[in-house]
């Protein structure tokens, strides 16, 4: 998502204090949706989401900032803000702290199978884990809290976070644990090589769960990848682990992409989707058709922008 194509910036400046840059930035998507055997299987989908982002540069050169964000979509009753993270930035390391990024997250590589308008594939990760919250949290979460700190430099980027869910202890009943993940990801322009981890997702005891990506830019127009997910455990039932292959590649301003995955658990399907997209300038049209591991269809069509 390109960040700022329609911002607002408001410029304070007061003796003594930093002059602040507040924007907006977002992005909003709408189109069909089919999933086989729901209720209404052809629905209307729509998400509008808006980034509200502040910061200021103190004189020693250290960046401090915030961002809350705005968002709603089909099935939501209204639009809400999202908690708010706060960071602070100097010489190529992010502390954030609040509803965080995390690390197991904001891994490169890992939702690059995605495809269609709605940007969403098989190939995903299939484990529950911890990431920055785009709405309120519920009763049970009112206390969590994280931490992430990122470092790059040289192409490469070593992250860390803890989320505590409840870290006050205020919520009688809730047992969570603390999650901690770890990344790291390497790329040269050609070769891009990421792998993350994170113990506790979500805050379930003993839910842990791995990722490694390779991806190789064999051209402007196209690349090809790999990814490995162990999906962790929920109740104790391992959810499995998957291999994603996929690729792009981009002919007369049309995007084609495709996926195949595979999960071992028994009696699940390969997955695998098709999918193409086409700049409008400023917009993109996309689509894809997609198998599950249930051998369940779903596809989708429709545009999505960034502003």
């Amino acid at each position: 998502m390109k960040k700022i194509l329609l911002s607002t910036t408001l410029l304070v400046a007061t003796a003594g204090v930093a002059a602040a840059e507040v924007t907006l930035s977002g992005s909003g998507r709408f189109g069909l949706d089919y999933a086989e055997n729901r209720a209404v299987e052809t629905q209307l989908a729509y998400r509008l989401r808006i980034n509200v982002d502040a910061k200021f540069e103190a004189d020693n050169g250290v960046t401090y900032g915030g961002r809350i964000r705005f968002q709603n979509s089909n099935g939501s009753t209204a639009a809400a803000f999202s908690p708010a993270m706060l960071y602070v930035e100097a010489s190529g390391v992010r502390v954030e702290v609040g509803n965080s990024n995390t690390a197991f997250d904001s891994v490169a590589l890992m939702y690059a199978p995605e495809i269609g308008f709605q940007e969403r594939s098989f190939g995903d990760p299939l484990g529950s884990y911890y990431s920055f919250s785009s709405g309120p949290y519920d009763f049970a979460e009112n206390n969590r809290v994280g931490i992430y700190a990122a470092y790059s430099v040289s192409g490469v980027n070593l992250k860390a976070s803890l989320v505590q869910p409840d870290q006050a202890e205020a919520n009688p009943g809730v047992t969570e644990q603390d999650e901690m993940s770890l990344a790291a990801d390497y790329s040269n322009g050609q070769f891009t090589v990421a792998a993350a981890y994170v113990q506790n997702g979500l805050g379930i005891e003993d839910n842990d769960q791995t990722f490694v990506g390779v991806a190789y830019k064999f051209s402007d127009a196209g690349s090809v990848g790999l990814n490995y997910n162990d999906n962790g455990e929920i109740g104790g039932l391992e959810v499995g682990k998957s291999y994603t292959l996929y690729g792009n590649y981009t002919v007369n301003g049309i995007t084609l992409a495709a996926y195949v995955a595979d999960l071992d658990v028994d009696g699940a399907d390969t997955a695998y989707g098709l999918g193409a997209s086409y700049d409008l300038g400023g917009a993109t049209l996309a689509g894809a058709i997609e198998s599950g591991f249930l051998g369940e269809t779903r596809a989708d069509l429709g545009v999505r922008m960034s502003f």
